[in-house]
This record gives C-alpha cells, sequence and structure tokens, in this order.
C-alpha cells in the first residue's frame, strides 16, 4: 500500500469518526458519560479506579524501592537513547544521495495501521491492545506512586482518537510540585519502568514458553519467493513452502557438509537439463507432497527478467529453471534461534528480534507471520492449541512487547513533556543548587527552563532528522 492509499484509508476512517461523535454530542450521549473534547480527540476523565490504584499502592515500601530503581534504569537507558541519536545524526550525514532516497520516510513515525508500512492494516488489534496496555500499565504506574508519595491523584482518564491514543492519571499539581525531589522522580520514573517490565513478561511468555514448542516442520530449504509464471509458481509453490528434496536427492544429506542445503539445491538444478521433468517434494501447513516439475531454460527465462538476474551468462543456455529463491540458512536459522531466546549473541539478537517489523517490510520475510511461521509445527503440551490461534498469541505478545519497548524508550528522554524531561529537571535543578548554593529558587528554575527549552528542541530534531532528511 502507498503512502497516498494509506493516507486516503485514514482520512475517510477519521471522517466517518467525527460524523460519529458529533452526532453523540448532539444527542446529549457525550455528556451523560462526561466526555469532553480535547483538540479533536475525546477525554474521558473519571475518578472512578482511584481506590483501586490506592489499595495497590498500599505496600509503599516496595513501590519507593520500585520507583527509585526506576529512576536509575531511566537515566541509563536516557543515556543510552541520547548516545543512540547522536550516533544515527552522524551516521545518516555521511550518506550519499542515493542512501538518503532509501531512508524511511515520515509515515515511519506514525504508529497507525495502513499509515506505517511496517504495521499493515491486518495486523490493527494487535495494535490496538498492544497499545492500550502500553499506556494503561505507563499512565496506572504514575497513580500507584503518586499514592505511595502520599500524594493526591485528582483523576484517571482515557483520550480517544478512532482508538485509544493517552491515557492519563491527574495528580495534584501543586502538591506534586512542593513534593520532595526524590518522591517527585520516582512518579516520573514509574511509567517507563512499568513499560520495561511488561517487555521482560512479554519476552518470557513468547520467547521461554510460546516458542519452546516450536520446531521446524521438515529439513530442507525454505521458499522465499517464486517467479511468476516460472515452472514453480504453475506448480502451485509458494513462499514458506519447504523444499525437501529435488531429483529424488534429499536435501537434509547435506546438513554437516561443507555445502548448504541452500547452495545444494541451486546447483542440482543448475545440473539439469532445460525441459527435464524431475521429481519436487515439498512440506506446506503440515502436508508432504511430491510433485513433478518440468524445468525450463534458465538463460532464456533470466533474460525476461533484468530486473532480477543481472548477471545472466553463456553458461547458463539449456540448464534447468524452476523459478524457485531459497531463503538464505543463516537467517533462517538465526529466526528461530532469536525467537526462543532474545538474548543470544546480545545485542545483536535482541535487535534482531525488535527490528523483526523492519526486516518483514523490507526483506519480505518475518519468521512469526504467514506464510512463513507455516515452516513449524507445534510440539510437546502446547499442540493442542490450534496453529491460527497459536500464533495469534505470538503476534499479539510480539507487538505488546515491542510498542511498550517503544513506550518506555520514547519517554526517557530528556524531553519536557516527557516523564525523561521531567526527570532531567529535576536532576539538573538539584545540581544546580549543589554547585552553587546561594542561587534562589526563580533563578534555577528559570536556568532548569531554559537549559531544558534547549535540550528537548535539541532531541526533537535528533528523532525527526533521519525521517525528513530525505525531503530536503
Amino acid at each position: 500500500m502507498s503512502l497516498i492509499e494509506g493516507l486516503l484509508i485514514f482520512l475517510s476512517i477519521l471522517g466517518l469518526y467525527f460524523l460519529l461523535v458529533i452526532f453523540l454530542h448532539k444527542i446529549g450521549i457525550l455528556e451523560k458519560f462526561n466526555i469532553s473534547f480535547y483538540g479533536p480527540a475525546l477525554l474521558l476523565r473519571t475518578k472512578k479506579g482511584r481506590n483501586f490504584l490506592k489499595r495497590i499502592a498500599e505496600r509503599k515500601r516496595f513501590w519507593k524501592a520500585f520507583g527509585s530503581s526506576g529512576i536509575v534504569l531511566c537515566f541509563i537507558m536516557m543515556i543510552l537513547m541520547v548516545s543512540m541519536l547522536i550516533w544515527q545524526v552522524w551516521a545518516v550525514s555521511g550518506f550519499t544521495p542515493e542512501q538518503v532516497e532509501q531512508l524511511p520516510g515520515i509515515e515511519f513515525v506514525v504508529i497507525l495501521p495502513g499509515i506505517n508500512p511496517i504495521i499493515p492494516l491486518e495486523y490493527i488489534w494487535f495494535i490496538i491492545i498492544a497499545l492500550a496496555i502500553a499506556i494503561i500499565v505507563h499512565e496506572f504506574s504514575h497513580g500507584i506512586l503518586t499514592f505511595a508519595s502520599k500524594l493526591k491523584v485528582k483523576s484517571l482518564g482515557i483520550l480517544y482518537l478512532i482508538v485509544p491514543i493517552g491515557a492519563f492519571c491527574e495528580p495534584d499539581e501543586e502538591q506534586l510540585k512542593k513534593a520532595k525531589p526524590a518522591n517527585r522522580m520516582r512518579v516520573f520514573a514509574a511509567g517507563p519502568t512499568s513499560n520495561f517490565v511488561v517487555v521482560l513478561i512479554t519476552i518470557f511468555l513468547l520467547s521461554f514458553v510460546l516458542m519452546s514448542a516450536v520446531q521446524p516442520a521438515a529439513d530442507g530449504i525454505i521458499v522465499y519467493s517464486v517467479d511468476d509464471g516460472s515452472p514453480a509458481d504453475q506448480l502451485g509453490i509458494r513462499p514458506g513452502d519447504i523444499i525437501t528434496s529435488i531429483n529424488d536427492t534429499n536435501l537434509s544429506k547435506f546438513i554437516g557438509t561443507n555445502f548448504t542445503m541452500e547452495y545444494a539445491f541451486l546447483a542440482i538444478e543448475h545440473n539439469l537439463n532445460s525441459s527435464e521433468t524431475v521429481n519436487l517434494s515439498f512440506a506446506y501447513a503440515g502436508n508432504h507432497l511430491t510433485k513433478q516439475i518440468t524445468l525450463t531454460d534458465k538463460y532464456e527465462e533470466w533474460s525476461k527478467r533484468p530486473d532480477i538476474y543481472i548477471n545472466n551468462v553463456e553458461e547458463n543456455k539449456g540448464r534447468g529453471y524452476s523459478g524457485i529463491h531459497p531463503l538464505n540458512g543463516s537467517i533462517r536459522e538465526k529466526s528461530l534461534k532469536t525467537l526462543k531466546n532474545p538474548f543470544t549473541n546480545f545485542p545483536d539478537g535482541f535487535l534482531f528480534f525488535f527490528v523483526l517489523p523492519l526486516f518483514g517490510y523490507f526483506q519480505g520475510y518475518n519468521p512469526i507471520t504467514a506464510p512463513f511461521n507455516d515452516v513449524y509445527i507445534i510440539t510437546g503440551p502446547l499442540n493442542v492449541i490450534p496453529p491460527g490461534v497459536f500464533w495469534g498469541i505470538v503476534n499479539a505478545l510480539y507487538w505488546i512487547f515491542w510498542l511498550n519497548l517503544m513506550v518506555g524508550l520514547f519517554n526517557v528522554l530528556p524531553m519536557v513533556p516527557l516523564d525523561g524531561g521531567f526527570l532531567f529537571n529535576d536532576a539538573l535543578g538539584s545540581l544546580i543548587k549543589r554547585i552553587k548554593k546561594d542561587i534562589s529558587n526563580e533563578q534555577r528554575e528559570k536556568a532548569v527552563k531554559n537549559i531544558s527549552l534547549v535540550i528537548s528542541l535539541t532531541i526533537l530534531f535528533m528523532v525527526l532528522f533521519p525521517f525528513l532528511i530525505k525531503y530536503f
């Protein structure tokens, strides 16, 4: 889907949303449920739920320890994020015009299915669930630490714009402002820290519980893509199928040798003659089939597809061609190994786990989505779960992990009005007071405000730089 098509769909949905909101406002439904306008969004503010958070916050020693450790964690993550942003700006600044043109556009910043290319519309329910969990966990954690610090919470609320786009826990601003810096910082640190806790929980459930039951369905090569109109295409071979043998040569015999199964498959195919009919065995969705495939001339077929095959040589004349492109074996092995334990070869394994949506968009391969999740079978006690349900749970957990990590990392940035910005301001204010003890509160607040403004604008520039440079 192009950016224009995505925008048209989004604007259509937005138009229907506004018509519905205006209708509900006219008939008094919004007022009845204490829903007010907040710009183009709807704000639901309520006092319900405060007692629930207050009861959770009764274990004050635990929550204060949680908040204190959260302060340390948030500053560590803040330093890592700022370092990464600086490196990113430096790296992108050295790109050639061709490389800059290949950079993702501003649509990658918007976490909306159909607009952001890495989040297709079919993931919309996963995104809504994951985003709701990330926001509620984040904001309710602020509320729990507010109560644990013996401060007041005025109300709770949710912000809607088609889907929930925000939640809030509204403390007593004057009371929070007068609170000790340590108490205030615990409140700010609670949100991102809770998101990071959810990240660890979802990794445990996804990798160490669900993916531990997943094994390859068969030994062979995974079909990455199939040329349109090729013999394999006409035979019904599709991405995600597993080719187990060709010309009655079992590919598993090459496991542990100097040849990969992918290399062996391509070599066998190349050594067959065009117009030769051979047996091709493959597996898909748990089924194993053997069919006959009639190969065609590699030189002629490559000549028809110069955008795919750029190194056609005379040697290819009369050689066999099926149109099958195998997935690189190392990527296949790395995918399953990383899904089972994202901390393998840290940080490379974790980064690969995190960028699966980008990998799926740019490379066309995502091991936990169809058709590539068909190359696995579910073993052990979990095999009673229907495959569709199993992979639905896997994808839901993955997006809960991904969005909680994004919300947590973004919120630790030292940029007001993010939690990291308020944490940075309190730390900066305490540092200024220690260095210059005779400074007045007004002067200190002014210095903090000015420094914070400069840093916030700098951070915003660094965040948007890679997405905007291609438009200049």
